[in-house]
């Protein structure tokens, strides 16, 4: 067992070497592979920055999230509690600008093949995903370690099952794996509509989600669940900041978005058991993140090209989101007693966000240039073998 484990490591270091061999040739120099290694090299072509800018404070917001969650139970009944609560009410924003940020990338692309665009988010999402759920599982669950081939039939069927409870928050993560799925379909039927059509379309998706979140407060239980109340709804809700018309619902959507916080806020501290209901997807909470993502996409011609920390955030955001998990809960909080009320609720929740975020980029850039590039090179090269028997075959 001992040997084979050791091959295989040397069979794993062997592979990452090759494919870092490669991408340096590629490169022409190792300055230019080091800075491709930490930020895309075409940041300087038609890259718009205000969506660099908006998953950077996705992620953020995400670690915030957890971090002033993780410390609520424990301060419950303090005044400190209600601080958490409130900056939660900002934070969990996170989600919605994830899968915003999602549909105006994906819904807004030029046509290309079906099979393409499947192959593209197999190798940048779905692979990666697949070995960080690994990670999750080998460091909660597999003790025997993953030579076992019991191991890895398990893990298919559990990254097939969903998340696990070693890391709960992939929920998010299957989300947008649906929307890959359907994001070539919903392009053209997008990308068809008037600008009319796509407003009344939004429009009534707010009023679905208001119904959804909200008539169950008064007894009615809404059964009308479709698209135009899932997250499918808040997917074309970020498409519809990229088309031109829509400059013009942006200060109507500040003042909403402002007051929607305020109302959120209050029934946050007032009547806490009702929290839930204007959060998610509820309209309160589509007002809110739509008024910081229109914000950012109307800054666009006086945004700064961002900075290296930026950028580097912003290649690395979905590793991040993919590993903070792990960091935060058994490395921030266990191994250094980090929390949010460690040096009173700003600070402390400044500090356990900043390390985790630093910490969770430094594994994501280790992890995703050795285990992810390892198993991606793998894929590629069965990909290209399997095309080579196809093109025999003919």
């Amino acid at each position: 067992m001992l040997k084979t484990k050791y091959i295989l490591m040397i069979f794993i270091l062997l592979i990452v070497l090759h494919a870092h061999y490669r991408r340096l040739k590629q490169a022409g120099s190792f300055s230019s592979y080091i800075r491709s290694m930490l930020w895309d090299p075409s940041y300087d072509r038609d890259r718009i920055k205000a969506y660099d800018y908006i998953r950077v404070l996705a992620v953020v917001f995400v670690i915030a999230a957890h971090v002033v969650q993780s410390d609520s139970e424990p301060a419950a009944g303090t005044s400190a509690f209600m601080a958490l609560r409130i900056m939660a009410v900002l934070f969990l924003n996170c989600n919605l600008l994830f899968v915003m940020l999602s549909g105006a990338l994906l819904l807004n692309q030029k046509e290309e093949p079906v099979s393409v665009f499947y192959r593209k988010r197999i190798f940048k999402v779905v692979i990666p995903m697949a070995v960080y759920y690994l990670f999750y599982l080998y460091m909660g669950l597999y003790q025997s370690g993953l030579t076992d081939p019991k191991n890895l039939l398990d893990a298919c069927r559990r990254f097939l099952s969903g998340p696990s409870q070693w890391n709960p928050h992939f929920w998010l993560m299957y989300v947008i794996l649906a929307f890959y799925l359907a994001a070539p379909f919903f392009k053209v039927m997008v990308q068809n509509m008037s600008d009319r059509l796509l407003l009344s379309f939004v429009v009534l998706t707010f009023f679905m989600n208001g119904a959804l979140s909200w008539l169950p407060l008064l007894g009615i239980e809404f059964h009308f669940v479709t698209l135009l109340c899932g997250w499918e709804s808040v997917f074309v809700f970020g498409y519809f900041w990229t088309r031109p018309f829509s400059s013009r619902y942006r200060k109507p959507f500040m003042i909403l978005g402002a007051a929607s916080f305020l109302i959120t806020e209050a029934i946050s501290c007032i009547l806490p058991d009702y929290t839930d209901a204007f959060l998610n997807k509820a309209p309160t909470m589509l007002f809110m993140s739509g008024a910081i993502f229109s914000w950012f996409t109307g800054m666009e011609e006086k945004l700064k090209k961002p900075g290296p920390a930026v950028r580097i955030i912003s290649k690395y955001g979905f590793s991040i989101l993919l590993i903070h998990w792990y960091i935060l809960h058994h490395t921030a909080e266990e191994q250094l007693g980090l929390y949010a009320s460690s040096w009173g609720i700003l600070g402390g929740t400044a500090v356990t966000v900043a390390v985790t975020l630093v910490l969770s980029f430094l594994f994501a850039f280790v992890f995703d240039q050795t285990a992810v590039l390892c198993v991606n090179t793998l894929c590629s090269a069965l990909s290209r073998g399997l095309g080579r028997i196809k093109r025999l075959r003919r």
